[in-house]
């Protein structure tokens, strides 16, 4: 018995049967995942066997293990050709492979004179059609969607080919005694390893992070070995208690020594990585206490200049109206575009990856392989975002969402390198893009409460300030009134036709001083239950009793309903508002018409938990539809706003009580217009169904 060869053997069925178990024990395994279960367990129980037949001598052990060796061609065949293509039958190959393993096992199974020359048969068989599947893996490098996809088929078939070689040399060795150390067997398992790797983390390891990867898995190792052979075996008796404290002590020390291990092995082989997770760690925590954007943009600049691994960065953020985004700021040389339209930015990156990030090297594999398809039209959509990229200087674009919304996006670029970012860097990207997410809801918040407390102290300034203008007003129109009276008894008439403008003036800064009193004052009028329906009726009978030239009035009110919780006459105010406004809008149409409708409109809101039923919510909606010319874009973003007016003689001030006035209530206001096509304004208040409801007068 060769103690070399069942060390060796015996590594070679341990560290195997790990790997399958590493696999096993993840959640989500695919079809890739159990194939290369069944692949490498045939790997492990052919090793195992081997290591039985050298240990205990056993000819029954060797023919087992011969036995075992001619199933691996079959899960190799089969965990190839999904690896590289998905689920797809074996066809003439599996068969062919299947007959002649079936003939192997007969022959393994037979007498033993038979035996020397089946051993080298079977081995001719896994050896020849392993070539083989490795040789069809290679073709479909010409074929895999994504560089990655190509990346990792094409390392496995470099794999493949050495781990082969090296099998080749160890049956050699074998055969001529040569003593050389098993390269065939440490092949085989850093291949399994790789393999693993590549398709639980769906990408193929860099040189420099396998070197560090089988580091950490080597220093374990040895600093585990020492501490299981100190106490096992140089605290004398007690095996078996050994042996457990040694396990105590392992398990006490594994997590923090493999930390400090992975720690070392980083800062050696991925500095730079290394310092970019340290930056994006910083400027998360730092992050955590700004509200200010232009600081918050300046702690990330100068996060990305610092970490050395990105020498472009731009942050666009949304602008107030949800149009588009602004660059903010940006690292290395600025990007060619300083906004992007909200249209441009769903087209090239929501719509290309809805997933939060999008790679320029992923969207140009992609057009290749749709050129290739033929599919010319996609690929041109493809094209012109790979040229929106371009613009951007980015390699890399992270968006940064909100609940519903896009907030902004974050695009990176390292001209160093063709493709930079790694699936783990992507995801250290995508939680920093969290935090700016949170950050930059948290600063719209305090400004809006900023913004809230300024209007608020300015209103009451405002409020005292128009109440200083009134009491004048009424002295300078009681003085001009008296004025022109002695005027015009004197004969004066072009005196008293002058003072009597005065006074009309004087009435109108009056009406724009009370409108502004009514918008500031705090008061919610004296709601009560009411039927909007009678109040709209009672008001389009005084706007008839009113009104001058023709105008048709089209009215359809829905019965049984809700009540509204509302001060009656400021409702009125508001109808009355909404009807002139209508009116004066249709002046010089040839033809003039209102409807005038209302209607309940019930939603139904989810309980506070998951066993809680929906409940319905009732609102009674109120529309005034016009056919005037309609509002523009860009009056319609202001027309609530204090003072904004397009009249000659308005004050601006109406539509912005009658929000006041519907939100005091509970509800909304809604406008939609577009030019030539008329306008309609919808009130929307809250109702009470089933409620004793007071008929306001």
């Amino acid at each position: 018995m060769n103690k070399a060869d069942v060390q060796s053997t015996l590594l070679g069925w341990i560290i195997p049967l790990a790997i399958c178990f590493s696999v096993l024990l993840r959640r989500k395994k695919g079809l890739r995942q159990r194939l290369f279960v069944l692949f490498a367990g045939n790997v492990t129980l052919y090793y195992f066997f081997t290591f039985l037949y050298i240990w205990r001598g056993e000819p029954w052990y060797e023919r087992i293990a011969l036995g075992v060796a001619i199933l691996i061609p079959q899960g190799g065949l089969r965990f190839f050709r999904a690896f590289s293509t998905g689920a797809r039958g074996m066809g003439r190959l599996g068969g062919v492979s299947a007959v002649l393993g079936l003939i192997l096992t007969a022959a393994v199974l037979y007498p033993s004179s038979l035996r020397p020359a089946v051993g080298p048969a079977v081995m001719a068989y896994v050896g020849g059609f392993m070539l083989v599947a490795i040789l069809n893996l290679n073709v479909q490098v010409k074929t895999a969607t994504t560089r990655v996809d190509a990346a990792r088929i094409r390392y496995l078939v470099v794999g493949g080919f050495l781990t082969l070689s090296f099998q080749v040399v160890d049956r050699l060795d074998h055969i001529f005694k040569l003593e050389i150390p098993p390269f065939g067997l440490a092949m085989t398992i850093i291949y399994l390893y790789v393999i693993s790797q590549a398709i639980v983390r769906h990408r193929i390891l860099d040189l420099y992070e396998m070197l560090g990867r089988f580091a950490v898995l080597s220093l374990m190792g040895v600093a585990l070995a020492a501490i299981y052979t100190g106490l096992v075996f140089w605290a004398g008796a007690g095996f078996s208690i050994n042996a457990f404290l040694a396990s105590l002590v392992i398990l006490i020390m594994f997590d923090p020594l493999r930390e400090l291990v992975e720690r070392k092995i980083s800062d050696f082989f991925f500095r730079e990585r290394r310092i970019l997770e340290q930056e994006i760690a910083q400027m998360r925590r730092h992050l955590m206490h700004v509200i200010d954007i232009e600081v918050m943009t300046d702690r990330l600049i100068d996060g990305f200049e610092n970490s050395r691994r990105i020498t472009h960065a731009s942050l666009y953020l949304v602008d107030a109206h949800g149009r588009g985004f602004d660059l903010k700021g940006s690292a290395g040389p600025a990007p060619e575009l300083k906004r992007i339209e909200a249209a441009a930015a769903n087209r090239h990156i929501k719509s290309s990856n809805p997933s939060g990030a999008i790679l320029a090297v992923h969207l140009q594999e992609r057009r290749e392989h749709l050129l290739q398809q033929g599919d010319r039209d996609i690929a041109q959509s493809i094209g012109e975002s790979i040229e929106f990229l371009k613009e951007l200087q980015a390699d890399a674009v992270l968006t940064i969402e909100g609940d519903d919304h896009l907030l902004g996006l974050l695009s990176l670029k390292d001209e160093r390198l063709k493709d930079p970012f790694s699936p783990e860097d992507i995801a250290l990207l995508k939680g920093l893009t969290v935090q700016i997410a949170t950050g930059f809801e948290g600063s719209r918040i305090y400004q809006q409460i900023k913004e809230r407390d300024r209007l608020a102290a300015l209103g009451k300034m405002a409020a005292g300030l128009a109440h200083e203008i009134r009491n004048p007003l009424g002295s300078l129109k009681g003085a001009a009134q008296v004025i022109g009276d002695t005027a015009q008894s004197s004969g004066g008439i072009r005196d008293g036709e002058l003072l009597g403008v005065i006074v009309e003036e004087v009435d109108r800064l009056n009406r724009v001083v009370s409108d502004f009193l009514t918008y500031a004052r705090p008061g919610h009028g004296q709601p009560r239950m009411v039927n909007v329906n009678d109040i709209l009726r009672r008001t389009l009978q005084l706007f008839e009793t009113s009104r001058e030239g023709p105008m048709h009035i089209v009215v359809d009110l829905a019965e049984d309903l809700p009540g509204c919780k509302v001060d009656g006459e400021q409702l009125h105010q508001v109808f009355l508002n909404l009807i002139l406004n209508a009116q004066q809008a249709m002046a010089h149409q040839p033809t003039q018409r209102i409807d005038v409708t209302t209607r309940t409109r019930v939603m139904r809101l989810e309980g506070t938990d998951k066993d809680s039923p929906a409940k319905p919510v009732h609102y009674v909606e109120m529309r005034f539809s016009d056919n005037g010319p309609g509002i523009d874009l860009k009056t319609l973003e202001n027309i609530f706003i204090p003072f904004f007016t397009t009249k000659e003689k308005g004050s601006g001030l109406g539509l912005a009580i009658c929000q006041r006035i519907v939100r005091d209530a509970g509800g909304e206001i809604e406008v939609r217009s577009q030019p030539g096509q008329g306008t309609i304004f919808t009130v929307i208040l809250p109702g009470v169904k089933n409620t004793d409801i007071e008929i306001a007068s």
